[in-house]
């Protein structure tokens, strides 16, 4: 049997995988369902299978979606053009989300009937074509999905989003997590479709119904099912602390724990990695491989991003740029692995994230000169990817990069056996022909022609990354030519050139940009804040402690309190510390930074200092006497040293306190200070 490319990307009809049960929500109606699973490519559940193989019904509104593509591929769209609709003059992504037949009637007499059928074509449908079957719906969704990061078509995506949050699917909604989908009501039918997660898609999920409407009878079944999918998670970002998976990629199998639960600093030793646990950790052991889980306070994690995204980083600038942009990332997208059970993983998939034993200070640096700042626009953080290279234009923003260099690795090229790269993609020779079909306007490959098969620009690069490495096409950014059996592929940057281009925010950082107006060239209108009302962050100094305040003339007397207690600390344990202190408008905010969600305004962490604004003399000298103590001991004293130390010298009242005040009576300051610096004897 010949294998087409629509094997790769739109398999054959397969038998079901899953334990998952739909036919249950649909008890007392008649019509058909199916549900699948996009990361595996297979049916997952479905409900009358055979029926949505035979029935066929007026798809109705379900094409909007495909016509809303059409008209954003013609390069005629303006995200301006209003239509008068029963809801009142719309635009394209809310025209979309109520379902407005007038805005869409005008759409394809724009287009015209040639139009509309090269874009419906895209997709494998026919336009005009009276009645479809839902698996013959399957196919153009999948497509459709398939292309959700495109910027070319995020209108239309986000229009499928807003259709679940406020028009005729928001029914459709599963609360913890965020649906985009589209109804449609005809005579005697009732549709959806739609999938989940709405950033990374999990599922995709069509339904059919014999009578009702797609609004008021398929969406709320549609929401029960996606319910019933992602059950456990939460409805809100909780910005004090993500979920991550460590070693996602490479699953140990070797570790120095049992499975279990592990709190913050437990020594992690598998046979090629040790590090300390970056929080509470959970393991467990499914046949020979070890996961294990971390909760993190978000600022650690951001800086975990800067050591695997910003090592090699050069200035300061860019370096804080990254450490927005990579919070920014985390605040938008948690959830990316939810129905996994957690955040986000540990890799490039995400965000590369590494955890290590001796961290950067430079690094370390960019995370606390931009604590708590994110991306906002319109009240929410930003979308915020960013890319190795653009290779001279960016995706989105779609324009030419202005800092770009052809140097380094930006110009790359791949030489491979025709006959080797059919084997990986497990494809037949149709004809002999490799070449591009068409091209976004910053260049890049958007469909293509494999031998005779039809492609899509980013499922082709996604598909020979899985099947030959991830660094053969460094992006589509790429000419192509055939050399007897074989392709010679030559292209410009890394990556999928949406959002911030690291190379040229190094440049920019060299020329002497600051970190604001790095992220202004690649995300335009965004706003740099710690909330949604712009708050930055303004630094002073005061002797050897430097304050960073959003409003630091009413934070000048914690400055002040915090600069004496410090002369007076320093002198009496004849040890020193420059430390960086940073004062929270709220306690909210402070909470998101550090995660700590105990009822305490302050906190410490080497040299750091973290306060809510108006903390009282006692805390300032509590966060003060860690920071002096714990930058002067290499020692991993216990607990109740660490601690019992501090309000000892503090004069505060616990059980860990007094056992260091029996220790100052029988050894006195200096030695007890020596057991600080060289360990308890």
């Amino acid at each position: 049997m010949r294998l087409s490319w629509a094997r790769l990307l739109i398999p054959l009809w397969v038998e079901c995988i899953g334990a998952v049960e739909i036919s249950r929500h649909f008890a007392g109606r008649t019509g058909s369902a199916l549900l699948w699973d996009l990361e595996r490519d297979a049916l997952a559940s479905a409900w009358n299978e055979r029926r949505a193989g035979s029935v066929a019904f007026q798809p109705g509104s379900l094409l909007k979606a495909f016509t809303f593509a059409a008209l954003l591929e013609s390069g005629i769209y303006d995200a301006g053009r209003k239509v008068h609709c029963n809801e009142g003059a719309l635009e394209g992504e809310a025209a979309l989300a109520y379902s407005c037949n007038e805005y869409f009637d005008d759409a394809a007499k724009r287009l015209g009937v040639d139009e509309m059928t090269r874009g419906y074509a895209r997709f494998g449908l026919q336009y005009g074509k009276p009645s479809v079957k839902l698996r013959e719906m399957l196919p153009a969704w999948k497509r459709l999905v398939a292309r959700h990061r495109e910027a070319r078509l995020a209108p239309l995506f986000r229009g499928l989003r807003k259709a679940v949050e406020f028009g005729t699917a928001r029914y459709a909604g599963a609360g913890g997590v965020a649906v985009a989908g589209k109804t449609g009501t005809m005579r005697d039918t009732a549709l959806f479709a739609g999938y989940a997660p709405a950033e990374k898609p999990k599922y995709l999920l069509l339904i059919h119904l014999d009578g009702g409407s797609g609004g008021g009878d398929a969406a709320p079944i549609a929401g029960k099912v996606f319910r019933a999918l992602f059950p456990a998670l939460r409805s809100a970002f909780d910005p004090s602390r993500v979920d991550v998976a460590l070693f996602w990629q490479n699953a140990p199998r070797q570790l120095n724990l049992a499975p279990g639960e592990y709190p913050e600093g437990t020594d992690i030793v598998t046979g090629q990695t040790r590090m300390r646990a970056p929080g509470p950790i959970a393991v467990k052991r499914d046949g020979d491989e070890y996961s294990v889980r971390a909760r993190v306070a978000l600022e650690d994690y951001v800086e975990a991003v800067l050591h695997g995204e910003a090592g090699g980083f050069q200035h300061a600038a860019s370096r804080q740029a990254q450490a927005v942009a990579a919070r920014t990332y985390a605040a938008r997208f948690r959830g990316r692995h939810a129905e996994e059970g957690f955040d986000f993983c540990d890799t490039t998939h995400c965000q590369d994230a590494r955890f290590v034993l001796q961290p950067r200070a430079d690094l370390i640096g960019a995370v606390e000169a931009t604590s708590g700042e994110l991306l906002w626009r319109a009240g929410k953080p930003v979308e915020a990817y960013y890319h190795a290279d653009s290779g001279g234009w960016l995706e989105e923003p779609s324009r030419k990069d202005a800092w770009w260099k052809a140097e380094g690795n930006a110009l790359w090229e791949w030489r491979v056996k025709a006959t080797d790269l059919a084997a990986a993609l497990r494809l037949t020779f149709v004809t002999q022909q490799f070449r591009v079909m068409e091209r976004e306007k910053s260049g890049r490959a958007r469909a293509l022609d494999v031998f005779g098969h039809p492609a899509e620009g980013t499922a082709f690069r996604t598909a020979v990354g899985r099947a030959m490495g991830w660094e053969k096409l460094p992006s589509r950014l790429f000419e192509v030519e055939r050399r007897e059996r074989e392709l010679v592929f030559r292209g410009r940057g890394r990556g999928h050139g949406i959002g911030m281009a690291q190379t040229s925010a190094e440049r920019m950082a060299a020329a002497g940009k600051n970190y604001r107006e790095i992220l202004g060239e690649y995300y335009p209108g965004a706003r740099v804040g710690v909330s949604a009302s712009g708050l930055a962050w303004a630094m002073r100094r005061e002797g050897k402690v430097t304050m960073y305040s959003t409003q630091v003339e009413r934070d000048a007397a914690l400055l002040a309190l915090a600069a004496k207690e410090l002369a007076r600390w320093e002198k009496e344990l004849r040890l020193s510390v420059a430390p960086t202190l940073r004062v929270y408008p709220t306690r909210e905010a402070f909470r998101d930074a550090t995660g700590i969600t105990d009822r305490v305004h302050g906190a410490a962490r080497g040299s750091r200092l973290r306060l809510v604004t108006g903390a009282s003399a006692e805390t300032v000298r509590h966060e003060l006497l860690h920071a002096l103590l714990e930058t002067n001991t290499r020692v991993r004293h216990p607990m109740w040293f660490r601690e019992g130390l501090v309000e000892a010298l503090n004069g505060e009242k616990s059980v860990d306190a007094e056992k260091v005040r029996v220790l100052l009576r029988e050894q006195g300051l200096d030695r007890v200070l020596r057991s600080w610096r060289e360990g308890l004897r």
